[in-house]
């Protein structure tokens, strides 16, 4: 069985080690900038090494690494485990420039190395099956997809976290940590590309006020300023190469959203529809008739995503290179995505012009 290494001890590195464990593979280091924490995250999941020297990573024994630091590290990180041969599972975005991402891309294919993306959202049971029904052409000819991604975590008050810092997250936060996953998932269940977007970002708190830790919306005593300049919510239109229009509401300032991400795709022949947050109904309807719904009555939720993805990710690693044709998104997925991600932020600090992804026909 291969053996696994996480490279950060945060929240979503807690998530790949579940993941791991239950798919059964062996993890034998971690290794984030806090020794502290990484001596934590190490007892916590029964990890023999841990600290914080990346050379751990780098060593014989050690075959595939995970990638869950903030965006602005995983391009360094990603080629230099590459250029190591380790396979790499990378969180989202997989970089934050285009030459990179394209750089990444053509590496992975060059070293011949399993490299993946975690676009677990694709692993719903629901959203699998959506896809199928797609490829199927139940709905026919697809007209428009839209939806949203709802959160509450960037409401002030609000930790002020690396999410707020341009040289960790870039200079985006809510269009890359929420709009990736959505903008994924609706390309990969309809089988269409993004070839333009129009965005309108909003940007409600350029100045906050810092406490103990959290943001806040107004001056008071004892509150240090922070400034922050990316987005907390947008707006964004959609055409699909295919001639489907569609559109995406992204928002980290709603209340009672916990980790609501909602997709609709309507088609000549009928439509359906499903969100996170009653993950396990898939809602579908044909031309003139009444909606039924498919209960995937055994349930899967946000962490069974993960162990899927891992799973199919190991197959290849266990084989020592990416079959033919990867179920799971590859480093060319991540590409991609970070294409698009970045002509949203083009269009969005031009007035909200039409911009076209790089590298597709409008």
């Amino acid at each position: 069985m291969p053996r696994a290494a996480i490279w950060g001890s945060g929240f979503v590195a807690g998530i790949h080690a579940e993941a791991l464990r239950s798919c059964g593979v062996d993890i034998a280091a971690v290794v984030s900038r806090s020794a502290d924490q990484s001596r934590a995250f190490a007892r916590r999941w029964d990890i023999p090494r841990w600290g914080q020297d990346e050379g751990i990573l780098f060593e014989e024994g050690i075959d595939c690494v995970h990638i869950c630091t903030p965006p602005g590290l995983h391009y360094e990180m990603a080629k230099a485990l590459l250029e190591h041969g380790k396979h790499v599972i990378c969180e989202k975005p997989l970089c934050l420039e285009n030459g990179q991402a394209m750089e990444l891309a053509a590496l992975a294919g060059e070293t011949g190395l399993v490299c993946a993306v975690n676009f677990n959202a694709r692993y719903h049971d629901a959203c699998l099956r959506a896809r199928q029904l797609c490829g199927e052409g139940a709905l026919g000819r697809l007209l428009l997809i839209h939806g949203s991604y709802l959160q509450q975590f960037g409401a002030l008050p609000a930790r002020a976290d690396w999410r707020y810092d341009p040289h960790l997250a870039g200079s985006m936060h809510a269009v890359t940590e929420i709009g990736s996953h959505w903008l994924d998932l609706a390309q990969h269940i309809s089988g269409e590309r993004v070839a333009a977007v129009s965005a309108n970002f909003g940007r409600f708190y350029p100045e906050r006020w810092v406490e103990n830790g959290m943001m806040h919306a107004r001056q008071a005593e004892g509150r240090q300023p922070m400034g922050v300049s990316s987005e907390d919510a947008a707006v964004i239109s959609l055409r699909f190469a295919g001639g489907a229009m569609g559109a995406v509401t992204l928002s980290e300032l709603s209340h009672g959203r916990y980790n609501h991400l909602s997709l609709e795709l309507c088609g000549e022949r009928g439509s359906l529809w499903w969100n996170s947050e009653s993950g396990n109904l898939l809602h579908t309807a044909g031309a003139g008739g009444a909606p039924t719904a498919q209960v995937f009555a055994f349930g899967n939720g946000f962490t069974d995503t993960f162990r899927r993805l891992a799973a199919e990710v190991y197959a290849d690693v266990a084989a020592g290179r990416p079959s033919a044709r990867p179920s799971y998104p590859t480093f060319e997925s991540g590409r991609d995505s970070v294409l698009l991600l970045n002509a949203v932020y083009e269009s969005a600090a031009n007035h909200s012009a039409w911009i076209s992804v790089q590298g597709r026909d409008v």
